[in-house]
């Protein structure tokens, strides 16, 4: 950024600024709030994630203030590419999510700060220079808890995609076939299979997914994501 040749002028050290933002009201709103403070400055803004790396390359802001809920590339995506192409670039997240898997996603990427929308302006301008001059503001109790909540959901993804695996096509087929509330005749006569080979599968399946009822395999398939939810 440019804090060193406005620090050594004499004038107070001046803190550039980057705005990531797709709610043009919202930014707007920011950015006019943030040019009434004599040390910051907004130097870009973006709207879409997929355009915060190249604008951090040509200005090298000191900091980028960004939302997670982004068009074209998300939040975390456009961290990583922020980070990637101006590391000196401290990244504040400004969300309206409360979602701990996309927090822990965020601290990854080499968030400084996460904070919520809601956040009051005195407090964010604070957060804003805090952050500039090096600062975490990340709480080590709410970080682990977000990494935490990743890596449980990257477990239940590894085992979603393992179960996924295992199952044969025809399995994975009455498993849909359950999932959308059809009976065991319904679904060998949509096969084309006799009931009895139907009713191998499901044992199979029970097996294989580690329930006891049909009525727990769907709960469990939907909840893995192994079958698309009902319409």
């Amino acid at each position: 950024g440019e804090r060193g040749a406005a620090g050594a002028a004499g004038g107070p050290a001046m803190i550039t600024v980057m705005l990531v933002e797709d709610h043009a009201s919202y930014r707007q709103a920011l950015e006019a709030v943030i040019a009434m403070e004599a040390d910051l400055r907004v130097v870009a803004q973006v709207e879409r994630g997929d355009q915060a790396g190249v604008a951090a390359a040509a200005h090298r802001p000191d900091v980028a203030v960004v939302d997670l809920d982004l068009p074209h590339a998300s939040g975390v995506d456009a961290l990583v590419e922020i980070r990637r192409q101006s590391p000196t670039t401290a990244c504040l997240v400004l969300t309206a999510l409360t979602d701990d898997v996309e927090m822990g996603r965020s601290v990854e990427a080499g968030a400084a700060a996460v904070v919520h929308k809601s956040i009051d302006v005195a407090h964010l301008l604070q957060a804003v220079r805090a952050v500039a001059g090096g600062a975490s503001l990340l709480s080590a109790p709410e970080t682990s808890r977000w990494l935490q909540a990743l890596a449980a959901a990257r477990e239940q993804l590894w085992h979603a995609q393992a179960l996924n695996d295992s199952l044969s096509p025809r399995e994975a087929e009455v498993l849909e076939q359950l999932s959308r509330g059809h009976s065991s005749q319904d679904i060998a006569r949509t096969l084309g299979i006799a009931p009895d080979t139907v009713q191998t599968h499901i044992r199979n399946l029970l097996a294989k997914l580690g329930v006891g009822s049909r009525l727990e395999a769907v709960a469990k398939a939907l909840r893995l994501g192994l079958v698309p939810p009902p319409r």
